[in-house]
């Protein structure tokens, strides 16, 4: 009695149904349509009840999991970001440093290379001098040796020539001494 009473509203809902289509008519829904529909929809209505209370929750967790890593790995990426414009600020302050400190060593030893520069030119011109001086000395006292040996020489002829001429035999100190007076007349 039950299900016949159903079959009688499901056929009463689908004669309203058909009388609302307008042009549509010729769909001509059935009772059984009626059925077929509210049992679908009732099977939506339960699955959608099982999805929200048995499926939805944990998804929802999954989702809100996913959104926490994402938005740690976004922080942490910020965050890398940010350390790394730091060690960049950093870097660049030390190759600025840098870059002072071997345009200091630069001019320092420019300056370490001109001063032993001019030490090395001193000590040249003082070794120069130095030369100069001995070579001057050296001089100096080969003319004092020639002057000795021609003097000796000039005796020698002297005293040769004297002996020849003078045929008897003289006293060579005295005969020195002589000449020495001669020379020394000689010079002034």
């Amino acid at each position: 009695m039950l299900i016949s009473r159903m079959n009688e509203i499901l056929e009463k809902i689908a004669e309203t149904v058909n009388r609302c289509l307008g042009p549509l008519k010729d769909l001509k829904i059935t009772g059984s349509d009626v059925r077929d529909l509210l049992i679908q929809l009732f099977a939506t209505i339960i699955l959608f009840i099982i999805v929200r209370v048995f499926l939805w929750k944990p998804i929802t967790h999954i989702l809100e999991t996913r959104r926490q890593a994402v938005d740690k790995a976004l922080e942490d990426a910020k965050e890398a970001k940010d350390n790394a414009k730091a060690l960049e600020s950093e870097l660049a302050d030390e190759l600025s440093n840098a870059k002072a400190s071997v345009q200091e060593i630069l001019a320092k030893a420019e300056k370490d290379g001109n001063i032993r520069r001019d030490q090395i030119i001193a000590e040249a011109k003082l070794e120069a001098k130095q030369r100069l001086e001995n070579l001057e000395i050296e001089l100096e006292q080969e003319k004092n040796n020639m002057q000795k040996q021609i003097r000796k020489e000039i005796i020698d002829i002297a005293f040769a020539a004297a002996e020849k001429i003078v045929a008897k035999e003289i006293d060579q100190d005295k005969y020195m001494d002589v000449v020495d007076e001669i020379l020394k007349g000689a010079k002034e």
